[in-house]
């Protein structure tokens, strides 16, 4: 797991493959106004999705990618964000779901992180990660999320 700021997007080149595609999307802004929904890019290995919900405190399972590198950068709102060990999905409750890319487990968190505007997350292939957790109350948030497939 990687996070930082917004400014620092570009320094993360070397580790994260196609992210000059999420550089170029993110310096026009746009996503800012889009409607929630997938949207592709020029690049076939690169998509996003925008989406709007509500953080909440119930308890949720980490999500684990065997094929995509997620990078999450929150636009509006704020939420919690963690990671887990990687051994959790030798653990997983459910099977990999290959069509999605997608797998579900419990787990103790590894590391706990405060995701507000301007700010990112890269979940790499492998990596159990939870999102949409509340800080204090529910709140509304808006977040973009680039699915990067090597």
């Amino acid at each position: 797991m990687l996070f930082d700021s917004l400014d620092n997007l570009e320094l993360y080149y070397p580790e994260v493959s196609r992210m000059q595609t999420v550089v170029e999307i993110m310096d026009k802004g746009d996503v800012y106004g889009m409607e929630p929904g997938s949207y592709q890019t020029k690049d076939p290995k690169v998509r996003y999705i925008i989406s709007e919900y509500e953080t909440d405190s119930k308890e949720k399972p980490y999500e684990i990618h065997r094929r995509a590198t997620d990078v999450q950068i929150m636009l509006e709102g704020e939420e919690l964000m963690s990671v887990s060990w990687r051994e959790a999905v030798k653990e997983a409750d459910k099977p990999y779901d290959k069509e999605n890319d997608v797998q579900y487990t419990t787990g103790e968190p590894l590391a706990v992180w405060h995701a507000a505007r301007s700010r990112f997350a890269v979940f790499l292939p492998g990596e159990p990660h939870k999102t949409g957790v509340a800080i204090g109350f529910p709140a509304k948030v808006k977040k973009v999320t680039f699915k990067i497939y090597d």
